[in-house]
């Protein structure tokens, strides 16, 4: 019997990939968590506050150095005016395709230029975990 056998690596399993078009990605709502605490500033900026996800091991050490309540983190993100602008827009009942239409003349985009930058926006907020896309 040949040991290669035995350690050989398995193949992984297929997963599904969900892939949506073009069009309907820009049909999407974005949503934001409820969760999430954010206050606008004076200069007319949005700085969002929202808790960090904590590692079992972590945790586990954490809790040893405060008895009474465990800790959360948090971190805060400061938006500039064209990422402030886009998040009052998301509001859960507007879809992309508005929101890329309402920045590109803000900025002096072009529509290609402001779609780029809003899903790329959007979806670094999704991958944070501060909005849901419906």
């Amino acid at each position: 019997m040949k040991l290669s056998r035995l350690f050989k690596k398995k193949p992984a399993a297929p997963q599904a990939k969900t892939t949506i078009t073009r069009t309907e990605s820009l049909a999407c709502i974005p949503e934001k968590i409820c969760t999430i605490s954010w206050h606008k500033q004076e200069n007319g900026e949005v700085i969002i506050e929202y808790p960090l996800p904590l590692k079992p091991f972590f945790i586990s050490i954490a809790r040893r150095f405060y008895k009474t309540e465990e800790p959360t983190l948090t971190k805060k993100l400061q938006l500039d005016s064209v990422g402030t602008k886009v998040w009052l827009l998301v509001d859960g009942s507007t879809d992309v395709k508005t929101i890329i239409k309402e920045i590109a003349p803000w900025t002096g985009l072009s529509l290609q230029e402001a779609e780029l930058s809003v899903t790329t926006f959007l979806r670094e907020l999704g991958r944070r975990g501060l909005i849901i896309i419906k």
